[in-house]
């Protein structure tokens, strides 16, 4: 069947529809089905306020650039008879709307990403926006957020009343175990905990890293991987390739200097510190879990029980309050805040020159 040539400007209109209409279903069954993420959700409105300001900022940025594109454009139609066919199944199809919300939304998903191939500026002008400063701004507000709301999750999973033992409901009368449960506390914490509290740390630091890598692999975290189907990428790594060594040797010294100072630290002048308690659960071996989850929230759970362990260990605390230890941990921010803003910069820059490899 022979079809008309069609206009870049629907298909590009009907691209933008579909992923409002994406965001609406998600946002819609997100309130239905995840009622813990409201109450996390209230208490960080400013944290959400704040990226839904930066991803209509995006959206903006991201039409105009689709805007000016087409507006200087010979060619205001499709120009291959197989990309209209093609298109043309999608812009005219409506996805069934019947099922459970992951299949309609993956329905969506499929259907909003043949359109965003048929808006042919499309992919060039989301991912100059993304590698804006608005883009980079908003990528690190997303990551923050993602971690703030597994701890929140993961605080109101342990607020969650458990059902009633067989004993406590024989007596209604009797308190719940749960409000007479009291903590076990360890008074003269092991060195042990204090290893284990150093070791906590590295993993945690790895597993953030690893995160950060899975989410985004064009992150800071990322500079040493690999991407040969990416040109400024690979231009911007090569480039960058000192200021991620000098990054990673700070965290290395911080790791190390405490390795050196905790079996050492003089904890006999410091003040006790009355609102800290080392918890006997530290002692107890962590099980992996068997499920597979979101891995912010594992990285929550993972800087969680450093905290804990972390009660259990003065010399840790003496050591990361000393003048040394802050001075390595502010330069390895420094230097990681930097990096940051220069691959940004730099990825922004091959997009404006055309280097970019649109994936």
């Amino acid at each position: 069947m022979e079809v008309e040539p069609l206009e870049l400007r629907f298909v590009c209109d009907t691209y933008h529809d579909c992923l409002e209409e994406k965001a609406q279903l998600t946002q819609m069954c997100d309130q239905k089905h995840r009622k813990w993420d409201q109450k996390c959700h209230q208490k960080m409105k400013s944290d959400f306020d704040g990226i839904g300001k930066y991803e209509e900022l995006i959206k903006t940025e991201s039409k105009q650039c689709i805007e000016v594109d087409l507006k200087n454009r010979n060619e205001s139609f499709i120009g291959s008879k197989d990309k209209n066919r093609f298109c043309a199944s999608y812009l005219f199809n409506r996805p069934d709307t019947n099922g459970d919300c992951p299949l309609r939304i993956a329905r969506l998903q499929n259907r909003c990403d043949a359109l965003r191939r048929c808006c042919e500026p499309a992919v060039r002008c989301e991912q100059q926006a993304m590698y804006s400063e608005n883009g980079r701004t908003l990528s690190g507000l997303k990551e923050e957020v993602e971690i703030k709301m597994a701890e929140c999750a993961q605080h109101e999973e342990e607020l969650r009343p458990h059902p009633p033992t067989p004993e406590s409901s024989s007596n209604p009368e009797k308190p719940s175990p749960k409000k007479q449960r009291k903590i076990k506390v360890i008074e003269s914490p092991p060195f042990s905990l204090c290893l284990k509290y150093l070791q906590c740390q590295k993993d945690a630091h790895q597993m953030r890293v690893n995160c950060s890598k899975n989410s985004n692999p064009h992150s800071i975290d990322g500079l040493d991987a690999d991407d040969s189907s990416d040109s400024t990428w690979q231009n911007c790594k090569s480039t960058l390739e000192e200021d991620f060594y000098l990054m990673n040797q700070r965290r290395e010294e911080a790791f190390a200097y405490l390795d050196k100072c905790v079996p050492i630290a003089n904890v006999t002048r410091e003040f006790m510190i009355t609102d800290r308690i080392c918890r006997a659960s530290t002692l107890k071996e962590k099980k992996a879990r068997r499920e597979e989850v979101n891995c912010h929230f594992e990285v929550s759970r993972k800087r969680k029980e450093c905290a804990l362990l972390r009660d259990c260990c003065v010399q840790a605390d003496v050591c990361e309050r000393s003048a040394l230890y802050a001075v390595i941990s502010d330069e390895y921010l420094l230097r990681r805040t930097q990096l940051r803003e220069t691959l940004g910069a730099c990825l922004s820059q091959g997009i404006d020159a055309g280097n970019f490899v649109a994936k």
